[in-house]
């Protein structure tokens, strides 16, 4: 019998972590937070990671956990960050198992809402320090919107969503 494996992403600011626990539970699955399993092998916060080696140096830590996680031999939910299908060699891993995509029906403002109570985001012009309601934080919403745009077309050409 083919080992089940279920890996949920979305959009910045969607309930990924959240999801999964839910599908994990109702399915009896072993969750795996897949930014977690990074941290635990390098010792290093993914945030860390990319600020000091940049984004390249994450995904190929992402995908090594990608690869690890094939390995087990459980069952199991993976909670993936939401750029897992940008890297085609992530998506040849993911088309082994099932994909869930939630937050595409979540708008962008309900989006920017969830992000902005993220305090570990790799995303660097998340980290940009600002008062609400000023000029660098209208920028900082702007590029936001711009990921979740970018985010979300991939999504839909990688073959649709679940919610």
């Amino acid at each position: 019998m083919r080992k089940k494996i279920i890996y949920v992403t979305g959009p910045f600011g969607a309930p990924i972590l959240e999801t999964a626990q839910r599908i994990a539970k109702a399915e009896g699955l072993v969750l795996h937070d897949l930014d977690r399993e990074i941290e635990g092998k390098e010792n290093w916060s993914i945030r860390r990671m990319v600020m000091m080696h940049g984004e390249h140096s994450y995904r190929d830590a992402e995908l090594d956990a990608l690869k690890a996680l094939q390995e087990k031999r459980e069952d199991l939910v993976v909670a993936c960050g939401d750029g897992i299908l940008y890297d085609e060699d992530n998506r040849k891993i993911i088309n082994k198992g099932r994909l869930v995509i939630v937050g595409m029906d979540l708008s962008q403002e309900q989006l920017w809402e969830n992000a902005k109570s993220k305090q570990d985001s790799y995303h660097a012009f998340m980290s940009m320090p600002a008062a609400e309601g000023s000029e660098v934080e209208a920028r900082k919403k702007e590029k936001f919107y711009q990921l979740i745009e970018r985010q979300k077309n991939l999504f839909r050409q990688y073959g649709g969503y679940n919610k």
